[in-house]
């Protein structure tokens, strides 16, 4: 496995598991962002719980790809609704850049574990 996959994949996981508990807690930040997107209280904790299982899912396909191939494939589908999420509320493309940013890190992550398995 490549040097650059495995720091993306801790850096992502890393970044995701912070976003995890802010959304997991309801924290400020979460609850603003959640409130702007017209997100529910217990559809931000699911979003939360998604990034935790998939920050854990990343680090854990550093050990197993197939873990690293799924949580990739959960996080860009994630990604995407967030997109979505930040365009139909016609949020300015400085807020939705996190988003864009995020799945372009996690095609990477993917695109270096899938090489990895048809190798």
């Amino acid at each position: 496995m490549s040097i650059a996959v495995v720091v993306a994949s801790i850096v992502l996981a890393v970044y995701l598991g912070v976003a995890a508990i802010l959304n997991l807690f309801y924290l400020e930040e979460a609850r603003k962002n959640g409130q702007r997107l017209g997100l529910s209280r217990g559809l931000s904790r699911f979003i939360g719980a998604c990034q935790l299982a998939g920050a854990i899912g990343l680090i854990g396909g550093l050990f197993w790809r197939p873990l690293g191939i799924a949580a990739a494939v959960g996080f860009l589908l994630m990604m995407i609704g967030a997109v979505i999420a930040h365009r139909r509320v016609r949020d300015s493309v400085l807020a939705t850049l996190p988003a864009v940013v995020v799945f372009g890190v996690t095609a990477f992550v993917f695109g270096g574990q899938l090489a990895l398995v048809a190798v």
